[in-house]
């Protein structure tokens, strides 16, 4: 057993390596979702592997153009985040348009330049970001962040959406899979935060212990009789598209417990690049509208399994040797 007991250790170091991977092996990714906007683009989340920016650039033709926005990041996760928009440039537009917001590198001089300062791709060699639609107004924002890097736990009939910034009063409506409203709060004009919304106790009840389900969170604005009906009050769209933020939940008996939580880019389209130098542009598929990452499963998984199926095998052999 002694002789293989040299390499059954350097696995084992290699298998507790590995199991560090879920958080930073999804790569880079942002996303970002169809917002209303006078002076801001709001991330919802993003995941840098090094320092840089994220960054709106104007969409042109399907390619990744001119950039009208940035903000500085440092590694890790960052979320509800706004990046400031070129004033002049939105004075340009009427209407409805699409941007990028992409995630660049840093060459380290403390300043952004689009020529030096390059995307940066995600794990599938895609422009790490999202590509979303806006419509331009000079009578506010409107915006909803409600995706956290994990499922949301609950353990009472409500949730929590982290932001709600809207341009009047109105509701932030909660929404199952299948589209049906089951909770909504009021909502101020202007930014509010940790917004609580009641789920109706059927909706509650209907989850089991350690269920999970998919919700999303929609911005409506009030028709003016200060009660929230969704067949009166209108919901907030961007060239068809619902300003609106999905996300998770699981019910558990204790949601004040820690839990660890994976870094993940669940449910992602990527735009696709290019091959292009520096400074220049790259292209998006048609409907794009969330950045580059994984669409499930932590990407260090099959080595780890890898590695276990070799300590496995060399265990074995030991206890053969000693028989």
């Amino acid at each position: 057993m002694r002789r293989y007991l040299a390499p059954v250790l350097a696995c084992v170091v290699v298998l507790a390596a590995l199991a560090a991977l879920p958080v930073a092996g999804h790569g880079n990714h942002l996303t970002a979702d169809a917002q209303v906007v006078d002076d801001h683009v709001v991330v919802e989340r993003s995941f840098m592997l090094q320092d840089g920016y994220a960054v709106v650039h104007i969409d042109r033709g399907g390619q990744m153009g001119q950039a009208i926005g940035h903000v500085a990041l440092s590694a890790g996760p960052d979320e509800n985040y706004e990046i400031d928009v070129d004033e002049e440039f939105l004075s340009q537009i009427d209407g409805v348009a699409k941007v990028w917001v992409a995630l660049h590198r840093t060459d380290g001089d403390g300043e952004f330049e689009p020529n030096q300062d390059t995307a940066l791709t995600g794990i599938q060699g895609r422009v790490a970001g999202s590509v979303i639609p806006i419509y331009v107004s000079d009578d506010g924002n409107v915006n909803v962040v409600a995706r956290d890097f994990g499922s949301q736990r609950i353990d009472d009939a409500s949730v929590t959406v982290m932001r709600v910034e809207s341009n009047r009063s109105g509701f932030v409506a909660v929404e199952d899979e299948n589209g049906t409203v089951v909770g909504s709060a009021p909502v101020s004009a202007g930014t509010n935060a940790n917004v609580s919304v009641p789920l109706e106790s059927s909706f509650y009840e209907s989850l089991d212990r350690n269920e999970s389900a998919e919700l999303t969170a929609a911005v409506y604005h009030d028709d003016g009789d200060g009660e929230f009906d969704a067949s009166a009050d209108r919901r907030v769209t961007v060239g068809g598209t619902p300003v609106a933020s999905a996300f998770g939940v699981t019910k558990v008996a204790n949601a004040s417990r820690t839990t660890s939580i994976v870094v993940t880019a669940t449910g992602t389209t990527a735009p696709a690049p290019t091959t292009t130098s520096a400074g220049s542009t790259a292209t998006a598929a048609d409907g794009s509208t969330t950045g580059s990452g994984g669409t499930g499963g932590a990407p260090g998984f099959g080595a780890v399994a890898a590695a276990v199926a070799v300590v496995s095998a060399l265990v074995a052999l030991g206890v053969r040797g000693r028989d």
